[in-house]
């Protein structure tokens, strides 16, 4: 399963954020668990998918009302997806909906 460090590492986090991330990671574990259900799906793809899962979960607290904004010349705002599993649906739809 994939750990607070790893997890840490994919958002290029400091230690002083080992609780966020924590909360964000058993939050993910969660909402993925409970999106797959009895389906079987490999060790490796749900750990990319709790990370994927953690990561989005961790970069809201910097979009505040959905916003995030990045350093472009034009200051664009970009709204950030309200589904923290967005991501993860196209990894996991093929072991959840059988291919489908």
């Amino acid at each position: 399963m994939a750990t607070v460090e790893e997890v840490r590492n994919y958002v290029g986090a400091s230690i002083s954020d080992t609780d966020f991330i924590t909360t964000c990671l058993d939050t993910a574990v969660s909402l993925v668990e409970d999106y797959v259900g009895t389906s079987e799906v490999p060790n490796n793809v749900l750990d990319i998918a709790y990370t994927q899962v953690a990561s989005e979960l961790f970069h809201r607290r910097n979009a505040p009302n959905g916003i995030a904004q990045f350093a472009s010349m034009d200051g664009t705002a970009m709204r950030v997806s309200r589904d923290p599993l967005t991501s993860t649906y196209p990894l996991l739809n093929r072991y959840v909906l059988g291919g489908v």
